[in-house]
């Protein structure tokens, strides 16, 4: 045996057991000695891919394959590295090339379909589920879950839930069918049915997907008791933001503003930048009966996000109806504001723009625009405000 052999076999050695450090030394070691052999190139890819170091097992891949240019598995391996490196035409020309040296390699159509599917090749990645799902009977249900989820990307929610029942017929246990099932079930309207498939896929516990999922629908649902339940489950150091916000509106619909204010101020430090927390820690503080705090969050909102109208409209109605706050013009201008951006078709904004007029002192445009508003959204509210402001008129 020579001392290259002898360093490959060792190298392959601390490979299986584990020890990829030794591995990339040791086969390091045997292709200085002879560089013309291509496993121990793609060995040592094995290693550095167990060390995470991928752009290097990349490298020693190309290397094999210039090698040897006729290794089905070396091309199998680096097309499955380069679609983890989100390079997907790379990823279809090795798949391609490996599936005419070696068509028995069902698992490249899964891997082919991934890639099709970034680059919007739709029917191509359809038709490598397909394959798959006919001719790799050992990961039907994987490869069904994936067709599942791309019938999902592409609108199909029935579709995707037929395949993922399919799927979850042969493999009961498939936590990531269940979580596509889940998806499609929301975008059916299923809340429920929702609800107990994210949960069942939550019972992984790194996937943090099914656990956000699972909370939107409660919070679709208007389950505040048991969202607010959800929430506590994942509350740590690195609590996601988007868990405080749907905490946050929990407690404000449950009528606890102090609660929701606290974490609507866990959302902003998370994400300083985005105005979206200040407008719903100020809509908390409004509804704790804290004006002047509610219009210093609304207003950092509009900082952040001068364009929405929804924030426009909000502190609109809180200058135009608030005693201590109390700036008719100014609530009139930002309610002008809020209904140019909806096209003056939002029938709430239009209801603060008449109240805005009204204090104004002018009534025939508040009267103007709560007939309006009721065109879009007949609401008792609006007329009785309507009635009030059509005696004043008389008076």
């Amino acid at each position: 045996m020579t001392d290259a052999q002898a360093l490959f076999e060792r190298g392959l050695a601390a490979l299986e057991a584990g020890d990829y450090t030794e591995a990339v030394e040791t086969l390091s070691r045997a292709i200085a000695a002879d560089p013309r052999v291509a496993a121990g190139y793609r060995l040592r890819a094995k290693a550095y891919l167990g060390l995470g170091e991928r752009p290097k097992a990349i490298a020693d891949l190309d290397a094999a394959i210039r090698l040897k240019p006729g290794d089905a598995q070396a091309l199998a391996e680096r097309a499955s590295e380069l679609l983890k490196q989100r390079r997907y035409d790379d990823t279809v020309a090795d798949c391609d090339t490996a599936l005419k040296l070696d068509p028995g390699r069902v698992d490249l159509f899964a891997i082919r379909s991934k890639a099709n599917a970034s680059l919007g090749e739709s029917a191509k990645a359809f038709q490598d589920l397909d394959h798959a799902i006919r001719f790799d009977a050992e990961r039907a249900a994987e490869h069904l879950t994936l067709r599942a989820k791309l019938h999902l990307d592409c609108g199909n929610a029935e579709a995707a839930r037929i395949d993922a029942d399919l799927a979850l017929e042969i493999d009961a246990e498939l936590l990531l069918a269940y979580e596509v099932r889940a998806l499609a079930n929301r975008e059916l309207g299923e809340l429920e049915a929702a609800a107990h498939d994210f949960e069942r896929a939550a019972q992984d516990p790194h996937a943090m997907g099914p656990r956000i999922g699972r909370m939107l629908v409660l919070h679709e649902l208007q389950d505040w008791t048991a969202l607010l339940s959800a929430t506590d489950e994942l509350l740590s150091e690195n609590t996601p933001p988007q868990v405080w916000e749907l905490r946050g509106r929990a407690h404000l619909a449950l009528g606890q503003s102090a609660e929701a204010v606290e974490d609507f101020s866990r959302l902003i430090a998370a994400r300083p930048y985005k105005a979206q927390g200040y407008a719903l820690r100020g809509i908390a503080h409004e509804a704790a009966g804290n004006a002047s705090d509610a219009r210093s969050d609304y207003l950092s909102a509009l900082e952040r996000e001068p364009h929405d109208a929804d924030t426009l409209n909000r502190l609109a109605w809180l200058l135009a109806t608030n005693d201590t706050l109390r700036n008719a013009k100014q609530a009139r201008e930002l309610a002008t504001r809020a209904c140019e951006l909806s096209n003056w078709t939002n029938a709430h904004q239009l209801d603060t723009l008449a109240v805005a007029c009204a204090e104004n002192g002018e009534v025939t445009d508040a009267i103007r625009f709560l007939e309006q508003a009721i065109e879009i959204e007949d609401r008792d509210e609006f007329r009785e405000r309507l009635e009030n402001y059509r005696l004043i008129n008389i008076n």
